[in-house]
Order: structure tokens, then C-alpha cells, then sequence
């Protein structure tokens, strides 16, 4: 078989002929440069495949090596570029919120003419002047020379194509033709491609062995070509270094990426590929991005792997790190040539591990992840996810906590001249804590059910040391700090990093610290302390509300500004953020309006997040699959919650289940707010002390199918489950709750209580022989109100 075209780089000095520039055409030619021969160009037509790149020392022509070639070079000074002698730092117009800069992204339609000035591969590629026959190529005219250094002495590089072809100009490769191209060696430079429109063919990178390096500009840059194919060969590694210093301002002429390109870009094969991106992003298309079996591992300063128009992955291992920006990213919102939306990531397969320091997934518009069918075998996606703080990648610079540097005392007590309060802040031993004065901070009247009370907040400013204990004392005014000398102290409480507010009261010699609670939201003007079910209090919690202690970036698990779809899969997330989150109201190049939704089909999820487990603007319906929200601020939040089937247990430390308000009240009334339960098995639980239901809705609840089990404080000020409308059970549903619970009607179901305190796994025994397992209580919860269409309850054991 003949080689139509092979370049061969070797060893530490190298010497290039004026063929550097020129096109290897479909005619059986190569060019080998060689370190044994280090002053000597070779231009052999007619290689056999059984010919060894050794035996190309014997040359046709050749510059004698003790020639000054001083003369022969600096005629190539000014249009050759040499990998070693450039140093550019620029910046990627594409830089996220994370880079200090934030520039514009270039669209899917722009402009792809470049700088020619500062790439001279790319300048010989487009100048007219640059192009030679198929003739000339092969014919014995004058050589010129000018002189390359590799790093390492053992350094290579093959470049092979049988109908492909490429220019050359130092360690610069430019392909200039659709074809087959496979690379292998080492190569301290980069490789360009650049196809003319008129050539619509798929242009495909055979990596063999590889390992290419730049530090000028992106490794792999694909100019323009209608698609490009990046085949990893079974039982390779390959790896692609880009680099530059980090991206720093804008600079058309560089690359965003270590492989940038402004075409559709798939990865394919079933060898490795690992790419690290320290300019900017790892791998970045304009166009759209498809991933298929390959094990490919990216690491990037700002966003692995991002595709413009989109994200498609069907089948292999990804492993996508980003220290300062997200895993997976899409951009663009308008509509592609054949009228489809932009912006989607679709997962049908492969097992994805990602670490960010933004969102694992973020899409433009949706994000949908299922099962798919590759080779006739149907494939499941298994993805981890792990952002901002729990990512052990991101840079510290990113890790950013909104929380209070503050604690706060309330109490019914009125503030007064004559007493003050203090708080001693510990470790193990209390007499090696410190002190902090308590400063009366506001008075604020809460509603509490129909009652309502005036409290008063005392600030405790936290030193930047931190303990895991605190005690509060009570002192005369005109007394100091004292562990002996005080009106009333406390025992010994633990710190909570949940909470910021604790509830305090006096009685003699003693304080009592009792339940937690958000300042934010304690001392707003429309505070309400959530009143019974069905009563006009409601709970507190709207969809601008959240838990401070989270990153101050987006660092969600699965971000869509429209749509989030899970229909199958294995899904782990831990989030210092929303795990799930899905946008309401961003406006797209399209036109369209996101709508915020969030659809659970199917699936095992398993949500570990600092805010809310899955947040969907407007509705969050939820039809089977597997929810295990195994730790949250809050649980499942939607402004509309339809759950008709799956198995979901929920932990949160706010409410674990919340119908809120609507992003647009002017579209969506507050009167339609809603959790409506009509199949499935539903488990929903929050601490017993906190500021929070288990189950809260600023509209109405409808349990008339399925099961809801729903644990939460002890007392009527909060609830197990609670609305600021009415709680309906009726048809076949089952409402069962741990804590104070009161439905306001029922109908067609049975209502009975069991008094005591439960906890852990109970299983609940109905009149007609029914039997139901709760999830683990991680609390001991007072009460068991039923309400079923199985009848009373007739044990819990």
C-alpha cells in the first residue's frame, strides 16, 4: 500500500526544506526530518508501507551539515513560526463568570476569518501564494532550511493519510483536505485544519500514540471543516497539553480551547484521550458535540467540555474537571438551520464523572438525560457529580460561602437596660473558650397560627476562629463576663451550620436554648411562623429564600434554563448549591420563553445539596423513578409539585417538600400553588426543632392516590404538613403524619391517631390488613395522625 502523505519530526535539531508551507498532494510523496541528520532535507516520492523511517537517511538531496546555514534561514524568520520562539497570553472571548474578565462568547455564526499575522500555518493555508502543484511538490527544486529544537531527545512525530492533504511550516501542520489522518509521536506544536467550505467530507483525527503540546496557541485548532472525527486507537493514550498561561483578555487569534473548533466535533474510539486545558476551556465547538465510547479525561481552568450548540454523549467513561468553571456547558438559544432549538445536553449513555467549581451541567436551554441503544445493546448513563466546595478540583478562589459571620439570640423578653447577654464559645473545655457580648439588634412581631408575639434579636458576631459548642449567660449590666458569676446561664449546645438563630428563655438561674431558625426570614416584614394545616398561616419559605450557607456563584448539579428530563440512569449528585435546577422565564435567541419545568420519569437519584435538592421554577412532576435526597436546605421546591408515582425520600433541614410562589405571579396566580399526590410513595422529614415543616405549600395539598408520610416539629407553631389554603385527602389516598398535623376535609378515607413518640423504621399496619414501611426517623416524632382510604391505623411497630 502506498503512503500519499507522511511527515516525520524526530530528535532534539531539526532542519526544515521549503516544502514547509507547500501542500503534500494526492502524488506518492512524505518528507522525514531526522536528528541523525541534522543539517540534511530529505524528499522521497514513492514510499512503500514496508519502508522504515530509518532507512530515509539515505537522501536524494541534502545541505551539507557543515554549511553555514545562517544565510539559508533568515529568509524564513519572518514567515516561519517556531513552537519555542512565541509567547502570547491572551483571552477567551467565552470566559465564564468564574475568569476575572467577562467577555462576549463568539456565536455559532461568526466570522471565521483569522489573524494571519500572528499564525503563519493558517497564513500559508488561505494565501493563494502559498499553493504549488502536484508537480512542484515532488520536483528537486533549490531547498532552503531553517532550524527547529524539540524538547527531549527521543521526541517524534508521524503524521499518515492515504487521501488526505496537509502543509507544513515548522511543528505547525495544517490539513487542507477532508480525509483520514493518523497521529502518533510527540509533538512539541500543533496541528491546524482547514477545509475549504466546498469540501463537505469529514475530516478525521487518528490519535495513535500521541501527545501533542503548544504553548503559542491551541494544540488542535479546526478552523473550518463541515465535521471533524477525533478517533482514539484501541489500547492508546493520548494526551493534548495546551499550554498558555492563563486566558487574560480578549485575543481573536487565539484559541478557546486546547481543542477549539467552529464545526460539529466527535469524539470517537476505544482508546484514551486526556486533555488539559490551562489557558481556558479543555474541549470547545462552536457547533454541536458528540461523545462515543472513548475514555476521555479533560481537565480545564474554566469549562471542560463545552459544546455551543450542544452536548450529545452516548456511550463512554468521561471524566470532565473544571477548577473555575463548569463540567459540561452549552451556549447558544437560537435555532439551527433545520428549525431545532439550540442549547440541549443529551445523555442516552457512558459513565460520567464530573468536578466543578460552577454547575456540573449547565444547558441553555434543556437538559435530558435517559437510556439509549448503541450496537443494538441499550445503555444506561451513570453520572457522578460533585461542584464547588465538595469538587477537591476547584480553586480556591471559587470557593465562595454566603453565610453569616453572625449568630442570633431571640427571645420574648423584653430588652432591657438593666440585664445583658453574652455567649461563651467552646471546644471541649469551656473554660478554654472565649467570650462574646451579645448586642441588642431589633424587635420584630411574629405571627405565629392566629397568635402573634413580639420577639427580640441580639446579635452575636462569630470570630473568624471557629468552635463546635457555645453556652449563653445572662448578666447584670454592670457586671463582667464571668463563668461563676451570672444571672442565668445555659448547658453546653452545639453550633449549628444551618441555622443562624436560636430561641432562648429565662426561668431563674437557667436559660433554655430551643428551636433554630433563619434571621432572614424571622425578621422579615411578612415573617409568619407557619400556623396549623389548613389554617392561614402558612409556613415559611418562597422561592427567593434559601440557605446562606451555599457557594455565592451557580455551583447547581444539573442547571437547565428551560427543561430538565430524567427518564433513567444512575444520578449521584453532591451540590454546594441546587442539585437539580431548572430556570423559569429566561428569554432565548429563539424567542421562546423558559418555562422551568422539572420532569422525573425514571431513574435512581441520589441528591446531596447545600440549598435545594431539585428546584424547578414552575413545575416539578415527578412519575416514577427513584428520589433519595439523602441531605438538603430543601428538598423537592416547585411552584407546582405533581408526584403520581416512583419512590421518594426525602431529608431536609428547611422543609423537605414546598409548593411555593410562582417567579411570575403575574402569569401564574398564587391561588394555583400546589402539591397535588396521586400516586407513588412519598417519605418527607425535617428536624423536630426546626423553623420548618415537613411537607409546606403556600396554596393547597391534595393527597388523593399513593402514600405521603410526612415528619416535622412537635408543636402547632410548624407542622408536619402544612398549607396556606386547605389539605384535601380523598379517593385512594393515604396521608400519614409524624408531628402536629391537620387535614382541613377528608373524604372517603378513614382519620385516626396513635399518641407516642416514633422513631426510626416503623411499620404501619391499616384496619383492612395493609401494611406500610416509613423510612428511617432520624428524630423522635410525637403523634401518628392517619388518614386512609385503608382504614385506621392498628399498629406501629
Amino acid at each position: 500500500m502506498k503512503l500519499k502523505g507522511l511527515l516525520l519530526i524526530t530528535g532534539a535539531t531539526l532542519l526544515a526544506s521549503c516544502s514547509f508551507g507547500t501542500a503534500q498532494k494526492s502524488s506518492s510523496s512524505s518528507i522525514v526530518i531526522s536528528s541523525s541528520e541534522t543539517s540534511s532535507i530529505t524528499s522521497i516520492s514513492d514510499i512503500d508501507e514496508s519502508t522504515s523511517p530509518a532507512a530515509t537517511s539515505e537522501v536524494t538531496s541534502t545541505v551539507d551539515s557543515s554549511e553555514d546555514v545562517s544565510e539559508v534561514t533568515s529568509d524564513l524568520e519572518e514567515s516561519s513560526s517556531l513552537e519555542s520562539s512565541v509567547d502570547v497570553s491572551v483571552s477567551d472571548e467565552d470566559t465564564s463568570e468564574f475568569i476575572e474578565t467577562s467577555l462576549d462568547e463568539e456565536s455559532s455564526s461568526e466570522d471565521l476569518s483569522v489573524d494571519e499575522s500572528s499564525d503563519p500555518s493558517i497564513e500559508s493555508t488561505l494565501s493563494e501564494e502559498s499553493s504549488v502543484s502536484e508537480e512542484e511538490s515532488s520536483s528537486e527544486a533549490e531547498l532552503s532550511t531553517t532550524s527547529l529544537e524539540t524538547d527531549g531527545d527521543d521526541s517524534d512525530f508521524v503524521i499518515e493519510t492515504d487521501d488526505g492533504t496537509y502543509e507544513s511550516n515548522g511543528t505547525v501542520i495544517t490539513i487542507t483536505s477532508s480525509g483520514s489522518y493518523t497521529l502518533s509521536g510527540t509533538l512539541l506544536g500543533r496541528i491546524i485544519v482547514n477545509v475549504p467550505d466546498e469540501d463537505e467530507d469529514t475530516v478525521e483525527l487518528v490519535l495513535n500514540g500521541v501527545e501533542i503540546t503548544s504553548s503559542n496557541n491551541s494544540p488542535i485548532w479546526i478552523a473550518n471543516a463541515e465535521e471533524v472525527k477525533i478517533k482514539a486507537n484501541k489500547k492508546t493514550s493520548n494526551v493534548i497539553n495546551d499550554n498558555r498561561d492563563i486566558i487574560s483578555e480578549e485575543d481573536s487569534t487565539q484559541g478557546k480551547g486546547a481543542i477549539y473548533a467552529k464545526c460539529d466535533l466527535k469524539f470517537v474510539g476505544t482508546g484514551a484521550l486526556t486533555i488539559n486545558g490551562n489557558y481556558n476551556n479543555g474541549i470547545h465547538t462552536t457547533k454541536d458535540l458528540k461523545i462515543q465510547k472513548e475514555t476521555l479525561t479533560v481537565t480545564a481552568i474554566n469549562n471542560a467540555i463545552k459544546g455551543n450548540d450542544s452536548i450529545t454523549i452516548s456511550s463512554g467513561t468521561i471524566t470532565a474537571i473544571s477548577s473555575g468553571g463548569d463540567a459540561l456547558k452549552t451556549e447558544n438559544t437560537d435555532l439551527s438551520s433545520k428549525n431545532k432549538q439550540r442549547g440541549t445536553v443529551t445523555i442516552t449513555g457512558g459513565t460520567l464523572n464530573l468536578y466543578s467549581a460552577g454547575d456540573a451541567i449547565d444547558a441553555s436551554y434543556d437538559v435530558n438525560i435517559s437510556s439509549g441503544v448503541e450496537d443494538d445493546v441499550v445503555t444506561t448513563p451513570s453520572i457522578t457529580a460533585y461542584t464547588n466546595k465538595y469538587s477537591s478540583y476547584t480553586n480556591a478562589d471559587h470557593i465562595e460561602v454566603a453565610s453569616s459571620s453572625s449568630m442570633y439570640l431571640r427571645t420574648k423578653e423584653a430588652n432591657s437596660s438593666s440585664y445583658r447577654y453574652a455567649v461563651r464559645l467552646y471546644n471541649d473545655d469551656i473554660n478554654e473558650g472565649v467570650w462574646v457580648d451579645a448586642s441588642f439588634d431589633k424587635s420584630v412581631n411574629i405571627r405565629s397560627g392566629r397568635s402573634s408575639y413580639t420577639y427580640y434579636f441580639y446579635e452575636v458576631e462569630l470570630p473568624k476562629t471557629s468552635y463546635s459548642s457555645f453556652a449563653v449567660y445572662k448578666f447584670y449590666s454592670s457586671t463582667e463576663n464571668d463563668l461563676d458569676s451570672y444571672v442565668a446561664k445555659s448547658k453546653g449546645s452545639s453550633m449549628n451550620s444551618y441555622y443562624d438563630t436560636v430561641e432562648i428563655s429565662s426561668s431563674g438561674s437557667s436559660i433554655t436554648t430551643g428551636s433554630w431558625g433563619n434571621y432572614d426570614s424571622l425578621t422579615s416584614s411578612s415573617s409568619s411562623q407557619g400556623g396549623p394545616g389548613g389554617g392561614p398561616g402558612g409556613g415559611p419559605g418562597g422561592m427567593d429564600e434559601g440557605n446562606t450557607d451555599k457557594a455565592s456563584i451557580s455551583a447547581k448539579g444539573i442547571k437547565a434554563d428551560n427543561v430538565v428530563s430524567i427518564s433513567d440512569g444512575s444520578i449521584s449528585i453532591k451540590s454546594y448549591d441546587d442539585a437539580i435546577h431548572a430556570n423559569y422565564g429566561e428569554t432565548m435567541d429563539s424567542g421562546v420563553t423558559g418555562v422551568g419545568d422539572v420532569n422525573i420519569s425514571g431513574g435512581s437519584l441520589t441528591l446531596d445539596a447545600s440549598d435545594d435538592a431539585i428546584h424547578a421554577d414552575r413545575y416539578l412532576n415527578i412519575t416514577g423513578g427513584t428520589i433519595d435526597v439523602t441531605n438538603a436546605y430543601e428538598g423537592l421546591e416547585g411552584y407546582v409539585i405533581n408526584i403520581s408515582g416512583g419512590n421518594n425520600i426525602v431529608y431536609a433541614k428547611n422543609d423537605a417538600i414546598n409548593a411555593s410562589k410562582s417567579p411570575d405571579e403575574t402569569t401564574y396566580s398564587a391561588n394555583n400553588i400546589a402539591l397535588n399526590i396521586t400516586g407513588g410513595y412519598t417519605f418527607a422529614a425535617v428536624p423536630t426543632n426546626g423553623d420548618s415543616d415537613g411537607v409546606d405549600a403556600n396554596g393547597y395539598i391534595t393527597v388523593s392516590g399513593g402514600v405521603l408520610i410526612a415528619c416535622g416539629p412537635t408543636n402547632s407553631n410548624m407542622a408536619a404538613i402544612d398549607a396556606d389554603r386547605t389539605i384535601v385527602v380523598k379517593d385512594q389516598g393515604t396521608l400519614l403524619g409524624f408531628g402536629y398535623t391537620k387535614v382541613s376535609s377528608y373524604t372517603g378515607v378513614t382519620y385516626s391517631s396513635k399518641s407516642g413518640y416514633y422513631s426510626g423504621v416503623k411499620t404501619i399496619t391499616f384496619a383492612n390488613g395493609t401494611s406500610i414501611e416509613t423510612a428511617s426517623m432520624n428524630y423522635s416524632y410525637s403523634g401518628c395522625y392517619s388518614y386512609s382510604v385503608n382504614g385506621s391505623v392498628s399498629s406501629i411497630a
